[in-house]
């Protein structure tokens, strides 16, 4: 990856300082030709109209070489025709007239013909006047000499961006590749089992999302994990319990300490239920957690249904003397729902509400229909739920202990599988407090479509 990185930089900065060095070549000498260029037109005004009507008259450049070039420049610049150079170049680059006889003997480049001044008739360009000193370099010296200066000013300038470049290149890909490779060295040990590896997020500000998000990772797993072995130590308590009484309870049947009767069957079967429901509700929250949670609806009539599953709770409320009460509504309530992971829901909320009240106490519960949605209340008579903590109830694992109490029933999963079950059937549940009167649980649910 280093490599990589390097040779991208390095060719980033190639490919700036060719397009520099190409555009500094382009302007450098279009500025230079402009330059010059202005100068021999300036220097040509006084000799355009000779050489026009010349050209005209003779219908070309026949018999120039005819022509006193001193004589020439005697007449038409008196004061400085001594000091003044002066040359006549045609189209082709051929030499028509030179102060300088050497120039006879070579042709002008089309480069160096751009440094002269344009003779123009009607409209057309004919020839091109150079003066002063550019007389004496009519060869292609001024084109290459420009050339030559450029180049070695363009190689000189690439040798120092290249190297400037390399070592920038070098320096930023360090920079870079070190918190990335801070980061990878964190993400494996991680990987290898130590969650309590973070990322150090002050000294690489650049990075410090790319850190935080591995260092979030780390925490989340680091508290799945402490929750995990909490979890299996809950569920290693809760299935000892039942098993050792069911295993003490057998033992007794075998030593005829005890009577197999309805009673001691009893005593096993609530035992075996008690595993049933905690294995059910892990089964479920796996496929919850899997999603892979399958729904089977069917219409059923809500207030029939709930009645039924109060029925069933009767035996259990009598441990506490508690009281169950259906607000009465002669109208049918016809919903769309899983009967059997719907009743999960209620059964979890009432064992719930059981635990929560008081002895003697009563637990209501209400139908009521809504705008757009059906709203089934369970309330209780119980302590209430902590304001901060009416979300909270519905964690994994979380047990709401009241004061004076001793270790909360359950591994706590039946409230987060309550919610889950509610919301793959479209609704919602929640919890809320009513003031001197205990606690509620709202399950929302939609119409039937």
């Amino acid at each position: 990856m280093r490599n990589r990185l390097l040779i991208t930089y390095l060719l980033v900065a190639i490919v700036s300082l060719v397009v520099m060095y190409l555009t500094a070549t382009f302007f450098y000498r279009l500025t230079t030709i402009e330059y010059f260029r202005r100068n021999q037109i300036e220097d040509s005004q006084p000799f355009q109209p000779y050489f026009v009507e010349f050209y005209q008259s003779n219908k070309g450049w026949n018999d120039i070489d005819q022509i006193d070039i001193d004589q020439l420049k005697a007449e038409i610049i008196p004061d400085k025709h001594a000091d003044f150079n002066l040359a006549l170049v045609a189209t082709d680059g051929t030499v028509l007239i030179s102060d300088n006889p050497a120039n006879y003997e070579n042709s002008v480049t089309e480069t160096t013909l751009d440094f002269g001044a344009p003779v123009v008739v009607n409209g057309d360009t004919v020839a091109y006047f150079f003066s002063v000193h550019l007389n004496d370099f009519l060869l292609p010296e001024v084109d290459l000499e420009v050339v030559r200066r450029t180049q070695a000013a363009g190689n000189w300038a690439m040798v120092v961006g290249l190297s400037a470049g390399f070592l920038i290149s070098v320096i930023m890909s360090l920079a870079l590749l070190k918190p990335i490779n801070a980061t990878i060295d964190v993400v494996k040990k991680i990987s290898q089992g130590d969650l309590s590896m973070r990322v150090p997020l002050e000294p690489y500000r650049d990075m410090a999302g790319l850190g935080q998000a591995v260092n979030d990772m780390a925490m989340d797993l680091e508290k799945t994990q402490r929750v995990q072995k909490l979890m299996l130590m809950d569920i290693a308590h809760d299935l000892r319990t039942p098993l050792s009484v069911q295993k003490a309870t057998i033992e007794a049947f075998e030593d005829k300490l005890y009577q197999f009767d309805e009673e001691g069957l009893a005593i096993l079967k609530n035992q075996n239920n008690q595993l049933i429901h905690l294995v059910e509700d892990l089964r479920l929250l796996t496929l919850s957690d899997a999603e892979i949670f399958v729904v089977n609806k069917q219409q059923v009539e809500l207030q029939a249904f709930t009645k039924e599953i109060l029925n069933n709770f009767d035996s259990v409320f009598t441990k506490k003397n508690l009281h169950s009460a259906l607000s009465p509504n002669e109208e049918e309530y016809l919903i769309d729902i899983d009967p059997h992971l719907m009743q999960r829901v209620f059964e979890n909320l009432l064992q719930n509400a059981y635990q929560h009240s008081p002895q003697g106490g009563e637990i209501r519960i209400k139908i009521l229909r809504m705008i757009n949605r059906m709203e089934i209340v369970v309330a209780d008579e119980g302590p209430g739920i902590p304001e901060n903590k009416l979300e909270t109830i519905f964690n994994r694992y979380y047990r709401v202990k009241q004061a004076g109490e001793g270790d909360p029933e359950g591994l706590g999963l039946g409230l987060t599988i309550s919610r889950r079950i509610v919301e793959a059937h479209g609704g919602k549940l929640f919890a809320r407090n009513t003031p001197g009167k205990g606690a509620e649980f709202v399950l929302e649910l939609p119409y039937s479509s």
